[in-house]
């Protein structure tokens, strides 16, 4: 006889946390879409992206609902596209969550981030190979459903794939670090106010940069190392974080260091610039977690070789003394045997 295997239901949590993550991407996309250039469903940094990647490996492959039906809905909602781009949009995006968070736990990522293997990896697997994905079904389908002319489909691809890139190194850092910082421990008061103040100096340096049109973008990575050596990947998270949201909306308006004539170059001048500070904020933040790794283990080596010696010493002195006592014995057994016989 035959046993039904049961199939494995969707939990009253599961759905709940399915609902948010769609919600938290259809938010997010809307609000992307608002600042977009050119084309119409192509931003500068498409924040879902990293939304559903750190949903996906926070929460498991089983929320992907959520990214597919926030993606179909932020994508309708705009209105003038039909319904088989809007499809294939929609499966493009939910693949590349789903390849990335795939990838990434396949080589053993920690949310964390506090390797400099996890940062490798999340750029390279994350933000540069699975936004292909995505960048491939969107354009195809703009291009399908006569949004985009055939000619500019090379071009739409590149800003596309660079606004999910941008999305994976900079909103999903933020939550995978922050959420893991709540599941260990609270922090204390004197690293959130020496965030605080070194977030609201950045984000006045950013202002003053791209306020104006001169080439001073580089001002911004002396907070942003600072952030990163004194806080870790929370500092450096974050800090790249401000820098976009100041960065993106100011270049758009044609203001900054990066704007352009074309929108397109002002575009793809931003992208890179706010993904060069991230992934220099994201590895100096790595690296300082490990060098303090490091040392505390260096610590722990010296502190337990230090009472292995000490124990070895007290042995030692231990069988001495033994040793010694067992002399004392065998003289004084010697002298009672040799005293009758002298006798």
């Amino acid at each position: 006889m035959k046993r039904r295997v049961k199939s494995p239901r969707l939990s009253g949590k599961d759905a709940a946390k399915i609902a948010v993550v769609c919600i938290a991407y259809f938010a997010m996309a809307r609000l992307g879409l608002s600042l977009a250039y050119e084309h119409s469903s192509i931003t500068a940094v498409w924040a879902p992206s990293g939304i559903a990647l750190a949903a996906l490996l926070l929460g498991g492959l089983r929320l992907w609902p959520g990214v597919a039906l926030g993606a179909f809905l932020a994508n309708a909602a705009g209105g003038g596209l039909g319904l088989l781009t809007v499809t294939g949009i929609t499966l493009g995006n939910t693949l590349e969550a789903v390849v990335g968070a795939l990838l990434l736990r396949r080589v053993g990522f920690r949310p964390t981030l506090d390797r400099v293997r996890d940062v490798a990896a999340l750029v390279v697997l994350a933000a540069t190979l699975s936004t292909m994905v995505s960048a491939t079904f969107g354009t195809i389908s703009l291009g399908l459903g006569g949004i985009i002319a055939p000619g500019d489909l090379t071009s739409a691809w590149w800003l596309w794939w660079l606004g999910d890139m941008t999305g994976d190194l900079l909103i999903a850092p933020v939550i995978l670090v922050l959420a893991m910082a709540l599941r260990s421990r609270p922090q204390r008061l004197r690293p959130i106010l020496e965030g605080a103040g070194l977030l609201a100096a950045l984000a006045v340096i950013s202002v003053v940069v791209f306020v104006g049109t001169t080439p001073l973008g580089y001002l911004v990575f002396p907070l942003l190392i600072v952030a990163a050596l004194r806080l870790g990947q929370i500092g450096a998270a974050l800090s790249a974080l401000t820098v976009a949201s100041i960065a993106v909306p100011f270049t758009a308006r044609g203001s900054g260091p990066f704007a352009h004539e074309l929108p397109d170059t002002s575009l793809l001048l931003s992208q890179t610039f706010v993904a060069a500070a991230a992934v220099t904020a994201l590895i100096l933040g790595s690296v300082t977690i490990e060098r303090t790794r490091a040392r505390r283990e260096l610590e722990e080596l010296i502190l337990t070789r230090t009472a292995q010696l000490s124990t070895r010493d007290r042995q030692l002195s231990e069988a001495h003394e033994i040793e010694r006592a067992k002399d004392e014995v065998v003289a004084l057994v010697s002298h009672d045997l040799r005293t009758p016989l002298t006798s």
